[in-house]
């Protein structure tokens, strides 16, 4: 089973304009309402793909029966733990006539330590030996930044695999637990280690020190550059097919739904990295966080170009 942690909740809203331009009132727009968070995107993605995913996810309780009708419709077993309050709410404005995206993200509730603790409890009860979960996305304002890590322990005491999408504080102290994946963008790639990176050759090199630190693969995102992936002593470029963009957002939730099934299904490590990225490129090719195609898929997997750097 692919179980996918939701600490911070949302409802993304996507407004669709020609052109957008600041001080204007816009009417009638049409819009799209979806729960989101970077796990929901996740598991959204692997539903697709046709694999069972269950998340386990921490839901203020004002929203809990509109997420649950959600995950019913969507064909994804849900494990949900309430507690007062709303979730944040995040919009995008999409422009046709000059393919502009933009993004508001707004700040969640904070979680008190009591139910924090709680649902670390909620988690430890449905572990399983060999199940693969997905830690994806930003922590609740002061959440306890050690989260991760505290989750990436128990899963590796129990037998389960770990992969941790993350930036900043809780990407730093996660690793230290050694989860078998990471999958950082390149602004988080970077912002890890405090330092300008320039290159493909500096990006692998600095990317093999996490092998060094027990973590077996590490996917480096490029964006429209492609993606950089380390596993041991093999180290692939794999670049991307020119498109014209729809909507980026969620496109690395996306890749990490490629890496989770590619390594459900025991594919190749080249064959993982196609899936990944073409499951990225099929999200740009669509409004919304995790919405991928398998026509896309299938298609793309074969424009994409893996290289050994």
């Amino acid at each position: 089973m692919i179980t996918c942690t939701v600490f911070n909740p949302c409802l993304d809203v996507t407004y669709s304009l020609d052109e957008f331009q600041s001080g204007t009132t816009y009417k009638d727009v049409v819009s799209q309402q979806v729960p989101a968070g970077k796990g929901i995107n996740v598991a959204r993605a692997v539903r697709t793909l046709g694999e069972d995913v269950c998340i386990v996810a921490l839901l203020p309780e004002e929203n809990y029966q509109r997420f649950g009708h959600y995950f019913d419709t969507m064909g994804i077993k849900a494990r949900l733990f309430s507690f007062p309050g709303n979730v944040r709410v995040n919009a995008t404005v999409c422009e046709s006539s000059n393919a502009k995206v933009s993004h508001i993200s707004s700040a969640g509730s904070e979680v008190p330590y009591a139910v924090q603790a709680d649902f670390l409890k909620f988690i430890k009860r449905r572990i399983r030996k060999n199940d693969r979960w997905a830690l994806c996305g930003s922590l609740p304002a002061a959440h306890d930044p050690d989260t991760y890590q505290t989750v990436i322990a128990m899963l590796r005491k129990r037998g389960a695999f770990s992969l941790l999408d993350a930036r900043g504080e809780a990407l730093r102290r996660g690793i230290r637990a050694r989860p078998d994946v990471i999958k950082p963008n390149f602004d988080e790639f970077q912002e890890y280690f405090g330092e300008e990176i320039k290159g493909i050759r500096h990006i692998a090199l600095k990317g093999k020190r996490f092998g060094d630190r027990g973590i077996r693969y590490a996917f480096i995102s490029l964006g429209a550059d492609g993606m950089i992936a380390i596993h041991g002593n093999d180290c692939l470029l794999c670049s991307v097919p020119p498109i014209s963009p729809v909507d980026t957002v969620g496109c690395g939730d996306a890749v990490v739904a490629g890496i989770l099934v590619g390594m459900q299904r025991n594919l190749s490590f080249d064959e993982i990295c196609r899936l990944a990225v073409a499951c990225g490129v099929s999200n740009a090719l669509h409004t919304g966080a995790g919405v991928i195609r398998i026509d896309d898929i299938e298609r793309l997997k074969k424009d994409i170009y893996i290289e050994s750097v």
